[in-house]
């Protein structure tokens, strides 16, 4: 890691994709995280790690963001925003042009033209992009846009790469975007909710097309290839699929998990949930690097952070 005495923005930054980065970085760097901070705990825990926190929201101007940042690893995903009459409206509704999902394209774009000095932009995108194409299948990252889940969802990370890609050749600033898939830990994740839901013995939500394939990535691999893609901006920018090395499925995770605490899951299928998608990573072997965490040992190793008291011993 060469990122060492350097000024870093994470919009969001408390998440599974980039909390791991931040917590690796806050040692030997000056690290803030911009978020509206509504949980009041979250922003404690922030601090006491050394980490100066800017409550502010994604759609306000930022006219009071300091504009001198080194890096900008940018996570965040609204729920809703304040339309143009004063209501709440929420990302990726139907009827509301301009003010829908566009609205976070925007803002992304902004946060970019504000940050325009930095040597490095990451942009939080996903595998959601692609069309699935069933099975374990690798999708590289030329794999034609479609819905790999809720059509809003996956349309408001089209428009934003868009706009990444457009800011990052009009100002020159190198620029990452991340496709991620299943990146998970203690801080959320899809394998922590599906582990959460195990514990409190209820259904797993899985598509019928099973097995559901994955490429699952875990903390320490987060952290180490989250502060990778911050050094290996391009312009234009660099478009990377971002997830684990193994590929296993999710009903295979989940009964190991369950075997970690002396449970069975119980899997409910239905169509509205993910189907199979797994990344090519090709792409990301060359320009981030490899992932060092088995799922095996990640599902351990997350049993073992969220719920230490149930793990069965040997």
């Amino acid at each position: 890691m060469t990122v060492e005495g350097q000024k870093v923005l994470f919009v969001g930054g408390q998440g599974p994709v980039s909390a791991p980065a931040l917590r690796l970085l806050t040692p030997d760097n000056e690290v803030s995280v911009m978020a509206r901070f509504s949980d009041e705990a979250a922003r404690r825990r922030l601090e006491a790690i050394g980490v100066t926190c800017i409550p502010h929201d994604l759609f306000d101007r930022f006219d009071d963001l300091p504009d001198d940042f080194d890096y900008v690893y940018d996570t965040a995903l609204p729920m809703s925003h304040t339309g143009s009459d004063g209501t709440r409206i929420a990302l990726g509704s139907i009827g509301r042009w301009p003010d829908s999902f566009d609205a976070y394209a925007d803002a992304t774009g902004r946060l970019m033209t504000h940050c325009r000095r930095a040597k490095g932009f990451v942009f939080a995108s996903s595998i959601s992009v692609y069309d699935p194409p069933g099975g374990d299948t690798p999708v590289p990252e030329t794999r034609r846009f479609g819905v790999h889940t809720t059509a809003a969802y996956s349309f408001t990370k089209v428009a934003n790469e868009a706009i990444v890609g457009f800011v990052s050749r009009q100002l020159d600033l190198p620029a990452t975007i991340i496709r991620v898939g299943s990146a998970s830990g203690v801080d959320g994740g899809p394998m922590r909710t599906r582990l959460d839901l195990l514990v409190q013995g209820r259904p797993i939500p899985v598509h019928p097309d099973s097995p559901t394939w994955v490429r699952p990535m875990f903390e320490p691999d987060c952290a180490r290839l989250g502060v990778a893609a911050l050094e290996a901006g391009r312009v234009p920018p660099l478009v990377v699929n971002w997830c684990g090395d193994d590929v296993v499925s999710v009903e295979e995770y989940c009964t190991y998990m369950g075997e970690l605490i002396g449970r069975t899951p119980v899997f409910e299928h239905t169509t509205d949930t993910w189907c199979s998608l797994v990344p090519d990573t090709t792409l990301m072997h060359e320009a981030l690097g490899h992932c060092e965490t088995a799922w095996r040992d990640g599902c351990r190793r997350l049993v073992e952070q969220c719920y230490p008291d149930l793990v069965v011993q040997p």
